[in-house]
């Protein structure tokens, strides 16, 4: 049964250990960054608030090899990526453990010497806190689907670590406010009738839906600022994890030429077992790429399908709604 979770206030110890369990060593125009097919991109003004967010986590496994070579820079990148998996159980594969090899790789540690020198000259979003959302709020044994974004919105108090998703009290992004009209169009999907009137996207999260941009930080208005750095390394990683500790196969959803590039480069070489996930492209949902190429994204009904293909796998449906009680199992 999937649960609601909330988040109990840190010891000053248990900060410290997770900082010791570390896997290695404002004010201006608010903007959406749309992005067409191609992945070229405009921006549109958006007045924004902020909303806090909480979560529970339990304790996972992380290698006792993992802790030498630690560096201030990494340690501090890595303080808000949790060593503990939400949800019940304990001794579950989380995704510190999952990606180890990689956070101790000199090129992690490039890009978090990068973050740390930006985060001190510039203002970078999403906040420290908040860069690794999308993997502390949907553990890795949990994942069902996954959406791929680019770059994280870089206006004040939109992006929060969840690709396309804001928090409540902020205005819907004209991306997200397409991917609401294609679930409203979709008539396999009866249980969403209206546009929401928020983008936060939790919900989606909390039922197995990683939302996981490419790139993880960006400069206050400065689209693409943190692209080259290290993060696509990263997100690599983060996709072939998935890949490699799924049995029954996970739906990747694919907006965009740079989305199923992205897939094509993470998954080079991998599995051979890459033919049991469901891959369902589009062009991408902004305005410039909703309708475009062979493939438009609008009228595409990729939640309905994306949903058949779970049932197919044995998984649970997901239910799209952003708001209500989660459905159990």
């Amino acid at each position: 049964m999937i649960t609601s979770f909330f988040k109990p206030k840190r010891t000053r110890n248990e900060a410290e250990e997770d900082n010791n369990n570390i896997v290695v060593t404002t004010n201006d125009d608010n903007h959406e960054t749309e992005t067409d097919d191609n992945g070229d991109v405009q921006k549109k003004n958006l007045k924004t608030t902020s909303s806090p967010t909480t979560v529970q986590s339990v304790t996972c496994i992380t290698p006792m090899s993992s802790k030498k070579n630690l560096t201030p820079a990494v340690a501090k990148l890595l303080f808000h990526l949790q060593r503990r998996n939400r949800g019940d159980g304990d001794g579950r594969l989380c995704w510190r453990q999952a990606l180890h090899q990689h956070l101790s790789s000199p090129s992690f540690a490039r890009l978090a010497d990068f973050v740390e020198s930006q985060r001190n000259n510039y203002t970078v979003y999403p906040p420290p806190k908040e860069t690794f959302t999308a993997l502390n709020w949907t553990p890795l044994d949990q994942v069902k689907v996954v959406i791929v974004g680019q770059d994280p919105y870089h206006g004040p108090n939109q992006a929060h670590g969840l690709s396309f998703s804001v928090y409540r009290g902020q205005k819907v992004p004209p991306s997200l406010r397409n991917i609401y009209k294609e679930l409203v169009q979709d008539d396999e999907i009866d249980t969403f009738k209206t546009m929401p009137q928020h983008g936060y996207l939790e919900r989606w999260a909390q039922q197995g839906v990683l939302m996981i941009n490419t790139v993880l930080t960006v400069r206050r208005g400065d689209a693409n600022s943190h692209q080259k750095k290290g993060w696509e390394e990263f997100t690599d990683e983060v996709i072939r994890a998935v890949d490699q500790n799924s049995s029954t196969g996970v739906v990747f959803l694919l907006w965009g030429k740079p989305a199923s590039t992205k897939m094509t480069t993470a998954l080079t070489g991998g599995s051979n077992k890459v033919t049991r996930h469901t891959v369902i492209s589009t062009s991408h949902p902004s305005p410039l790429g909703a309708t475009k190429t062979d493939s438009p994204f609008l009228g595409s009904k990729c939640f309905s399908r994306a949903n058949k293909a779970l049932r197919k796998m044995g998984h649970n449906e997901i239910d799209w709604r952003v708001d209500g009680p989660l459905p159990t199992a």
